[in-house]
């Protein structure tokens, strides 16, 4: 079958589960986009134009620099290794991806105007962009793609993408079809690919054949902006981009980031007027600019979570009726009121957030003394002391204590042991947050379950700190990855949640709902679930 026929297959597929009433309209739209289906033909599945008619909207204000308030990169910017939001958010203002992962999980043409799976969904072809330069006036071409992700599949760098293309695309497995075509050819069908080679897999931008590790001192990129000045710890400050594809675009001048290490005094800048923006707003520290008349606060969905991890191969937690018992302690409901004020979604120990579409339903769970200690009882563990290890982060250390108040009356006796975010992570051999019998790890969001599921909860996964290995669970999360099928993806869905939540290697509380605080003046900025940032259509008014 040739692609243009499994794109209208698919499609037609959609369209009948659509209106089956298998799927919601907004399921619809962001698989469409993950298969990289056009806007006509989504317009005609529809039956209709595909979209809510455009507002009117004021003439747009071209010009002046905008002020944002974050925290400063840990380490030297470089986007291959680069895995804190300081970096992140530089080099996003000069480079970018072949697909912008959008608030609702759609997914937005940047560098590549289309894709499509093979008829297995293992063999990936994107189209590029005609006529984008890099800053250094080279022109983008498939050899840039192929040797970005050779690079970052590169088992000899250090790459921060490694973990996210374990088992999924191995280095020289891209190849060039044509000047402006690349196929990538995966271990194993995956329907979700796409957001992998998305915002959403940060270190995945676009960089010419020869970067050569530099970016620091030879910032190069395909985006909106130039980086002109980088000050370690203090600031950077970006100018308009005169040789950007997208002609019209940006409509700033410049941009100006100004780092704080805490998030107080990112507040107090921004309710003084020092700043417009705080990329990130953590409700715990920055409640005072959600009632600041002068500042409008941005919020949505996402998959951001903690997660209170118990290592499955240590005891008491060998025992999973003792995890089931703590997980039982908790009143999700308050925990959301008393750290977020409601601007957050109750967990339920599986990794299906509401955002998710298709996400399964399975029954909450919800907090019962009695149950708890009965399996603590049946456990051998009427009277359990345990110590929970967590990372000085937003609002981790309120939560450790909400998870200590709330064990205490089904007889569990909590010691917190505080650590700061730097130690938590640690480095080589020493990883405390992958070590500890039970901790609690911040993560970031993501826009599709395999993000989380193959890294954290598989045999193999990288970062399964709860060292919890299940072989139905392994075949079902491939299952559900090779799954075009929405109804039959759904119904995996549920058989791993189920599966999750009975086993309970980790307490999932809660999904944040990810804030972002502006000054009134701002436009054109969007909030984001993982706290990237794209102000290539910002303005100032």
């Amino acid at each position: 079958m040739s692609n243009s026929a499994l794109q209208h297959e698919l499609g037609r597929h959609l369209r009948e589960e659509l209106l089956a009433g298998r799927i919601s309209r907004r399921e619809f739209l962001r698989s469409a986009s993950a298969f990289g289906l056009s806007a006509g033909l989504v317009a005609v599945l529809l039956g209709g134009p595909g979209r809510e008619p455009a507002l009117a909207q004021a003439p747009v204000k071209r010009g002046g620099t905008i002020r944002v308030a974050l925290v400063p990169p840990t380490a030297a910017v470089d986007p291959v290794t680069m895995y804190d939001a300081g970096a992140i958010a530089v080099v996003q203002q000069v480079a970018e991806y072949l697909i912008w992962a959008e608030k609702d999980l759609r997914l937005r043409p940047v560098l590549a105007t289309r894709w499509e799976p093979d008829a297995a969904a293992r063999t990936w072809t994107f189209t590029l962009r005609d006529g984008v330069t890099f800053s250094t006036g080279q022109p983008l071409t498939a050899d840039d793609v192929v040797a970005t992700f050779d690079r970052l599949t590169d088992p000899q760098t250090k790459s921060a993408a490694r973990s996210n293309f374990k088992g999924l695309l191995s280095k020289g497995n891209v190849e060039k079809l044509a000047a402006n075509r690349v196929a990538f050819h995966l271990d194993r069908p995956f329907v979700d690919f796409p957001y992998y080679v998305s915002s959403t897999n940060y270190d995945a931008v676009v960089l010419p054949q020869a970067y050569a590790g530099d970016f620091e001192k030879r910032p190069v990129g395909t985006g909106p902006f130039l980086l002109t000045a980088y000050t370690p710890k203090e600031s950077a400050t970006f100018k308009r981009n005169p040789g950007y594809w997208q002609k019209d675009l940006p409509y700033l001048d410049g941009v100006e980031f100004r780092f704080f290490a805490e998030t107080q005094p990112q507040v107090l800048a921004l309710q003084a007027g020092a700043v417009d923006l705080m990329l990130a707003t953590p409700f715990q520290g920055s409640q005072a600019v959600f009632n600041d008349p002068n500042i409008t606060v941005l919020q949505t969905s996402s998959s951001k979570h903690r997660a209170v991890h118990m290592r499955v191969d240590t005891a008491p937690f060998t025992d999973k009726r003792v995890r089931q018992a703590l997980a039982l302690c908790l009143d999700r409901p308050e925990v959301v009121q008393g750290l977020f004020q409601g601007r957050a979604d109750v967990g339920n120990d599986e990794m299906f957030a509401p955002i998710f579409p298709g996400s399964p339903t399975i029954p909450q769970r919800t907090q019962n003394y009695a149950v708890a200690k009965q399996l603590l009882r049946e456990a051998g563990q009427a009277d359990l002391k345990v110590t929970l290890t967590y990372e000085v982060y937003q609002e981790v250390p309120q939560y450790a204590v909400f998870l200590q108040q709330m064990m205490k009356p089904a007889g569990v006796t909590v010691t917190l042991d505080q650590m700061t975010q730097a130690a938590y992570y640690g480095s080589g051999s020493t990883q405390p947050w992958l070590q500890v019998p039970m901790g609690i790890t911040d993560w970031a969001s993501r826009t599709v379950p395999s993000q989380f599921i193959l890294p954290a909860y598989t045999c193999s996964g990288v970062w399964n700190s709860a060292h919890w290995c299940n072989k139905e669970y392994d075949d079902l999360a491939e299952q559900y990855d090779a799954t075009l099928d929405a109804q039959r993806r759904g119904s995996i869905a549920r058989k791993l949640a189920v599966i999750q939540q009975d086993a309970t290697p980790a307490i999932i509380g809660y999904w944040i709902r990810a804030p972002r605080a502006v000054r009134k003046r701002v436009q054109g900025v969007e909030p984001n679930g993982s706290d990237f940032l794209d102000l290539t259509r910002a303005s100032l008014a």
